[in-house]
C-alpha cells in the first residue's frame, strides 16, 4: 500500500510538472490536457482488447466533440502553436498548425493539429510565415450540421489511437508570429 501511495504521489507531481510546461492560455492548456488524458487512457489498455479500446475511442471522440462545442464554444483565441506546413492549391491554401501534446516530444506526428483552408484572397493573414514558425492563432472549430470532424493527422501506422495525433478542421481568423 505504501508503494502505491508513493507511486501515486510521484505521478501527480510529474503530471503537475508537465502541465506547467505546456504554454498558452488556460483554455488551450485544459484542452491539451483533456486530449492527453484520453490518449493515455486508450494507450493504457491492452492491444488485444479491441472491443474495449474501440468503445473507449468512440466515447472519447463523442466527449471531445462535446468539449469543443460546450467548453470551448467552438473558438480558440491566441493559442500558441507551431506552423507545420503551408500547401498551395489552385484556389486555396491549406495551413496546418501543431500544438504539442508532450513538451518532451515536439513532433507534429505527436501533436494536436489544427488544419485550415484559406481562400487565396485571405492569404495575407499568413504572409511572411513559413513552416517551423512559432505563432499565436485565433479562430473557430468548424461544425457542419452539428458534426465536428476529428481525424488522425498522421497516415503512419504507429498508432490506431486518434488521440495520439488528432486533427481538427478550423477556420483561422488571425495569425501572429511570436
Amino acid at each position: 500500500m505504501r508503494n502505491f501511495i508513493i507511486a501515486s504521489m510521484l505521478f501527480i507531481f510529474a503530471s503537475c510538472g508537465q502541465i506547467a510546461k505546456i504554454q498558452g492560455p488556460d483554455d488551450q492548456v485544459k484542452f491539451v490536457n483533456y486530449i492527453k488524458a484520453l490518449r493515455d487512457a486508450v494507450n493504457s489498455l491492452e492491444q488485444d482488447d479491441k472491443a474495449k479500446r474501440g468503445m473507449m475511442l468512440d466515447n472519447g471522440v463523442i466527449s471531445t466533440k462535446a468539449y469543443v462545442k460546450d467548453s470551448l464554444h467552438l473558438k480558440f483565441d491566441s493559442w500558441q502553436a507551431n506552423l507545420v506546413e503551408i500547401i498551395e492549391k489552385p484556389a486555396s491554401v491549406e495551413i496546418n498548425f501543431s500544438i504539442i501534446l508532450d513538451p518532451s516530444n515536439k513532433s507534429s506526428q505527436k501533436s494536436i493539429v489544427l488544419s485550415s483552408i484559406l481562400d487565396k484572397n485571405k492569404q495575407e493573414i499568413i504572409e511572411g510565415l513559413k513552416a517551423g514558425d512559432q505563432v499565436k492563432i485565433s479562430g473557430n472549430f468548424i461544425e457542419k450540421d452539428g458534426f465536428i470532424d476529428i481525424d488522425s493527422y498522421s497516415n503512419y501506422k504507429f498508432s490506431k489511437n486518434v488521440f495520439d495525433n488528432p486533427e481538427f478542421k478550423v477556420e483561422i481568423r488571425a495569425v501572429e508570429k511570436l
